[in-house]
């Protein structure tokens, strides 16, 4: 049955939604958009089917009957198998990339799970475009294990028996954070880090977090003789390790003349459930492994600080729909932060103590603490990481959708200009592995 389109409701103001503002969008406009997205999609791949030499030659001349299954069924399928940038064609269709780019507000996210009702072949667009290399839609496909032919997700009661059935992954509000993810928000760090007048500022997020001490060293040892600010500050967002994909961030105060001797190093977590960070020896050993000292010398890790927050819920618990999957934003805002604080208070940051430089930590971080070290209540801390899951996804569309709009209308001259909205970065992780149960 066809929705009628609605009528008389206004867009939903957030500040009216209190703390439940991700539910606000009435499901009646919810449903029509899709539905209109859905026929969008159909008549696009008629055309598409139609006017493709062996496609149109099957089709053409088959029943109406055969035709319309075939575009409910396995066109689009066909359609990604048939171009690498399927994905960058339909964002070149005003009223489908409309639809694919909608702002949070425009989504009706279900209550209880947060899980945001998506259109039909919007799921499978999602889901068909991580089959290619560099279109994974952060937090909105399903691992390939979990897509059936057609590219819908597999619900999990109807998993094949025997098949790892980790729940965590299923949901929208519990996928990892992809690689494609991880990259956008360390091109925002960067950029955040541009033009810091005392202190020179570092973001590193390449490997795991004793990789990212290795680059920190190496820099460090390469800018011995710069002439100007011997202190720099290196800031890294980073997977602990490749046997604990937790992520974390961290700030090393580093002397270019001493560069195996670090003159302040902190690391922020956001699981500190019992008052030691479960990481604590392991990256001790990390710094120590980094930066060795001479026989009779204080090992580095003694100077060790403790930046940590507690924010995050997991495996305590909570519902697997509500596990808290959330530490790329948590620590993606403790680094924001310190390389604010590294710009507008570097005394805090090199003589400040861990206390008063975690409570200026967290007073930076609006969207998690209300005042500073005071967490907002746990609900709001989470329907907030909703909506940056879904806006995450928002900005890599964008993107996409961007570089080809310049690739369609460049000049030699401007051509150049596409490296910077290609930033899916050089890690050689497959973003359609299903590694779920990451953060």
């Amino acid at each position: 049955m066809t929705v009628p389109p609605p009528s008389g409701l206004a867009k939903p103001n957030q500040m009216d939604c209190a703390l439940f503002f991700p539910t606000c969008y009435p499901t009646l406009q919810a449903e029509y958009a899709n539905q209109q997205f859905d026929n969008a999609v159909r008549q696009y791949l008629r055309c598409w089917v139609i006017e493709h030499p062996a496609l149109g030659a099957e089709y053409g001349s088959a029943s109406e009957n055969a035709l319309t299954a075939f575009i409910e069924q396995d066109a689009l399928r066909h359609f990604f198998g048939q171009y690498p940038d399927a994905l960058e064609r339909l964002l070149e269709q005003d009223d489908l990339s409309r639809h694919l780019l909608r702002p949070s507000h425009e989504v009706y996210f279900q209550p209880d799970a947060y899980e945001p009702l998506l259109a039909t072949f919007e799921k499978r667009i999602y889901n068909l475009s991580a089959h290619h290399k560099h279109h994974a839609i952060s937090f909105r496909y399903s691992p390939v294990s979990r897509q059936n032919a057609c590219g819908d997700s597999i619900a999990l009661a109807d998993m094949p028996a025997g098949q790892a059935r980790e729940d965590i992954g299923v949901y929208f509000g519990t996928r990892r954070s992809d690689e494609t993810a991880l990259n956008l928000l360390g091109r925002q760090l960067r950029r955040e880090a541009l033009f810091s007048p005392v202190l020179p500022i570092h973001v590193v997020t390449e490997g795991y977090m004793v990789d990212s001490l290795r680059t920190v060293r190496k820099i460090t040892e390469q800018l011995t003789n710069e002439a100007g600010q011997p202190l720099h500050c290196f800031v890294i967002q980073r997977r602990h390790a490749a046997d604990d994909r937790h992520l974390g961030a961290a700030l090393l105060l580093m002397n270019l003349r001493q560069p195996n001797q670090p003159r302040r190093i902190i690391f922020c977590d956001t699981l500190n459930p019992h008052g030691t960070p479960p990481w604590w020896n392991k990256f001790k050993q990390y710094v120590d492994e980094v930066f060795p000292q001479p026989t009779g010398h204080a090992p580095v890790s003694e100077r060790l600080e403790d930046g940590g927050v507690n924010l995050q819920r997991l495996h305590d618990g909570v519902p697997i729909r509500h596990q808290d999957i959330d530490c790329a934003f948590y620590s993606a805002s403790m680094a924001r932060a310190l390389i604010q604080l590294a710009k507008l208070s570097p005394d805090l940051l090199i003589n400040g103590s861990i206390h008063a430089l975690v409570s200026a930590m967290t007073e930076r971080m609006p969207e998690y603490f209300a005042e500073p070290n005071k967490p907002k209540n746990p609900e709001w801390v989470r329907e907030v990481n909703i909506l940056r899951r879904w806006e995450t996804g928002q900005a890599v569309l964008a993107d996409l959708r961007s570089a080809r709009m310049l690739e369609l209308t460049a000049t030699p001259a401007t051509l150049s200009d596409l490296s910077s909205l290609h930033w899916n970065g050089t890690d050689s992780a497959d973003p359609c592995s299903d590694l779920s149960v990451a953060a």
